[in-house]
């Protein structure tokens, strides 16, 4: 075996037998040095040219150029496997493991877009009446392309609430049906709503309204203003083509948007009374006031075209030295943002730039920064895999890619390190996620964090709303940085100039000794299957359910990659590779179905789950839990 020195952490080791002791940032003499090139890497990554990193940009495809680049400068190898390529010509980078997105909907030619209401006129025979694009309805990117012929029915709001006792799909089938739903909610200018005062609640959402008519197996979705809108903004105006989603998640349903003032006369005409009336009837209760409008459709064809994007993970190797050489720790953080917002922005409506200097320009600086230590120290016993995942804020779509297609093996790889928003230290609190996903990893993490003067929260848990559930869920241990969420999350104002850097500096040096010792110890860390109470099919008013999803299937159903220890979903047995299709009476065609589904229900109650299973149907009961 070789004698080495291991410059970082200023000692003589053995390998594979290895004894750390903690390195302070005082100590290292890195600190100054490396607070530079942080900066210098989020002003980088954050700044105007890189059009806030979002997918199908040129930014995207510079910031990718960059991590490149850098690795290339730091003396990293590709890694050699068939999952990966040679990168487009801005970096071509041996290391590029592509992937495909949809990047955005647009709306189809004009003749390929044609909609009419077609119902009894007032002499008995049939009328139609042909709506014009753009000023009588438009399409939503939510929805499909593709003919239809669809018999209408009026749905109030479109909202199924059982905690607040209200369900506007109550005593009628709206299966096979083209459902008319009103904006918002009800009781809008009531402060004592049972739909949280006056504030707009989370059934007031479009995206729940239309997972709600899909669960209940509805044709197609017709929204119209609600009154109290109009009056708001005194405009009956359509809606933006996007409004609804992005067309990410694209239904086959039609979804559509048409003027209040061209179905008033039908909706009234068959109800009886000015719709005026019916929502003033609805706010009294609340109380529904639902019914087929018997006698009329809307048939036509809706033209949406999808665009899709190649985009694609950055990975690179440190080589492992002697008999560990084939086993792998991953370190990774994504690069990618929101571009000008859209869906995910917490500044709905607003198009600038959202620059993501702590989400994740943080975390792409610091793996960069990590990784310039680690190759100066190295090599290690195992080999070390840095990857700049893409297509997080989509959906853990690179990570979900990256498992799936792995460069090394993944049976063979120890531990996944995750950097994501670590770059708002406040407070010195600094929070580890991931501590009881493996033997060793808390009393590792407590050791390495011992006097560097941080005050931890540590969560056991490995899943949540990042790149390491990708790992977690096919069993390896992971453990996620994250110094705190903040008012800036999601928006424009997540800038460079608020990042604080000598906190980065003081958390990378942390870091690299992790990863360090992950890739030289002798016995890695096992893995441990801990029982969630976050991100699993549960959170705020839900049911506990204790799914897990997986980003990186695309069908229809809310596909899962495993459950949660001790979880309902595990007692009622739902497997990983499970693809849920009906939860109780309601159909589920993704994740919003399956989330607005678990709403109806109470913890306790047991409920009939429908799974397909290598290709046949399983039906299971699961008894839910209570919100956790």
């Amino acid at each position: 075996m070789a004698l080495r020195e291991w410059s970082r952490l200023g000692m003589v080791v053995v390998w594979p037998m290895l004894v750390v002791a903690g390195c302070f940032s005082e100590s290292c003499g890195e600190t100054t040095d490396a607070e530079t090139r942080l900066q210098q890497s989020v002003g980088l990554l954050a700044a105007e040219e890189m059009q806030g990193r979002g997918p199908g940009t040129a930014g995207i495809d510079k910031a990718a150029a960059w991590v490149a680049a850098e690795f290339a400068e730091l003396g990293l190898s590709p890694p050699a496997a068939e999952s990966v390529a040679v990168g487009p010509a801005e970096h071509s980078w041996a290391g590029w493991q592509p992937f495909e997105m949809t990047l955005q909907a647009k709306l189809g030619p004009a003749e390929a877009n044609r909609v009419e209401l077609v119902g009894p006129a007032a002499d008995g025979t049939e009328q139609v009446i042909p709506l014009e694009l753009g000023r009588d309805y438009t399409p939503l990117a939510a929805g499909g392309s593709g003919e239809f012929d669809l018999p209408l029915a009026f749905l109030g709001y479109g909202i199924t609430a059982p905690q607040e006792e209200y369900d506007d799909y109550a005593g009628l089938d709206a299966k096979g049906q083209a459902v008319v739903l009103m904006r918002h909610e009800p009781q809008q200018d009531n402060p004592h709503s049972v739909f949280d005062g006056n504030q707009n609640s989370r059934h007031a959402a479009l995206s729940r309204k239309i997972a709600n008519a899909s669960e209940h197996e509805a044709g197609g979705v017709v929204f119209l203003n609600d009154a109290v809108s109009i009056e708001r903004h005194k405009d009956d105006a359509l809606m933006a083509f996007d409004r609804a989603g992005d067309g990410s998640d694209a239904r086959s349903m039609p979804i559509l948007q048409v003027k209040r003032s061209v179905l008033e006369p039908v909706v009234g005409g068959v109800l009886g009374k000015p719709m005026a009336e019916v929502e003033a009837a609805i706010d009294e209760g609340p109380t529904p006031q639902s019914a087929p409008l018997t006698g009329w459709r809307i048939r036509g064809q809706t033209s949406i075209e999808r665009q899709a994007t190649t985009a694609g993970n950055v990975l690179a190797v440190l080589p492992g030295e002697g008999p560990l050489a084939d086993e792998v720790v991953v370190l990774g953080a994504h690069y990618d943002h929101l571009g000008m917002g859209g869906t995910n922005s917490a500044a709905p409506g607003v198009e600038a730039i959202h620059h993501g200097a702590d989400d994740n320009a943080s975390g792409t600086a610091a793996l960069v920064e990590v990784a310039r230590q680690l190759a100066a120290d190295g090599p290690f016993p195992r080999t070390i895999l840095f990857a700049a995942f893409s297509g997080e804020e989509r959906g853990l779509l690179g990570s979900a890619h990256y498992t799936a297609n792995p460069a090394m093996p993944l049976e063979k790889t120890v531990a996944m390190v995750n950097l994501d928003m670590v770059g708002r230290l406040a407070d010195e609190k600094l929070i580890v996620h991931g501590t009881g996903t493996g033997t060793t990893m808390e009393p590792l993490v407590d050791r390495l964090l011992e006097g560097r003067g941080f005050t931890v929260t540590k969560e056991p848990g490995g899943f949540g709303p990042s790149d390491h559930a990708s790992f977690y869920a096919k069993k390896i241990p992971v453990l996620h940085l994250f110094t705190g969420s903040h008012e800036d999350y999601h928006r424009p104002t997540d800038t460079a100039e608020k990042i604080n850097y000598e906190g980065m500096a003081r958390i990378t040096s942390f870091v690299a000794d992790l990863v360090a010792e992950l890739a030289a110890t002798d016995e890695p860390p096992a893995y441990v299957q801990v029982a969630s109470t976050q991100f699993a099919g549960g959170g705020g008013d839900r049911p506990y359910f204790g799914s897990i999803p997986d980003f990186g299937t695309s069908t229809e159903g809310y596909a899962i990659s495993g459950v949660a220890k001790e979880s309902p979903a595990a007692k009622g047995g739902l497997e990983g590779g499970d693809v849920i299709v009906r939860l109780g009476e309601s159909a589920v065609k993704g994740l919003e179905d399956f989330d607005n589904a678990l709403r109806k229900y109470r913890g306790g109650d047991t409920v009939p789950v429908v799974v397909l299973r290598n290709g046949m149907e399983v039906s299971l009961d699961v008894t839910l839990g209570p919100p956790r």
